[in-house]
């Protein structure tokens, strides 16, 4: 099903013009720019009482050889979540944002945190009820983009259970992203 879908997703792609082939690449524009990190990891949260310190901890807890914070986008939260977060006020590397509007959803909280002057050079998501799986996990994305020489990089992940135990299918490999047409998933 999902190599049907995939055609089908490609054709249309080809149809309409967006179709981007395998071996067009264009060149990253240079960037001078002034950041105040390097790397922002954005989450944006809605109702993750139990699990949004966790996040934030696994990216505290980043060995780096460049400065780093975390933006944490809470959407309205009505359960715990906002004064989990709270609970992380004095390290300066959090960044608590809460939104104005209420009609973002998970982009728009993206959007807000990218366009926030606090966001680095590079944003990397992670879910509000994900961790790093070791201290330098921000180490190899940044490695992955400036080796590279890329604008995004997909990941994986491993589906675990409340006590870190491995549950099917285990590793989300995102093997869909292939050098023949990754790039039109």
């Amino acid at each position: 099903v999902q190599l049907e879908n995939e055609r089908a997703c490609t054709d249309h792609l080809k149809r309409i013009g967006a179709y981007l082939a395998p071996e067009e690449f264009d060149s990253l524009p240079h960037d001078d720019g002034e950041y105040p990190v390097e790397v922002s990891v954005i989450i944006p949260v809605r109702n993750r009482e139990r699990t949004i310190a966790d996040a934030i901890e696994s990216v505290l807890e980043q060995q780096t050889e460049f400065d780093f914070n975390v933006i944490v986008v809470d959407n309205h939260s009505t359960d715990g979540t906002t004064d989990r977060i709270a609970e992380f006020s004095e390290d300066s590397r959090v960044v608590h944002i809460k939104p104005e509007r209420h009609d973002l959803g998970i982009g728009g909280c993206w959007d807000l945190a990218i366009r926030d002057k606090r966001c680095g050079k590079y944003a990397v998501q992670l879910d509000s009820d994900d961790l790093y799986s070791s201290c330098d996990v921000l180490s190899q994305i940044v490695e992955a983009f400036q080796k590279q020489k890329a604008a995004m990089v997909i990941g994986s992940y491993r589906m675990v259970d409340f006590n870190l135990q491995t549950l099917p299918p285990g590793l989300i490999a995102h093997k869909e992203w292939t050098p023949d047409n990754g790039r039109n998933n």
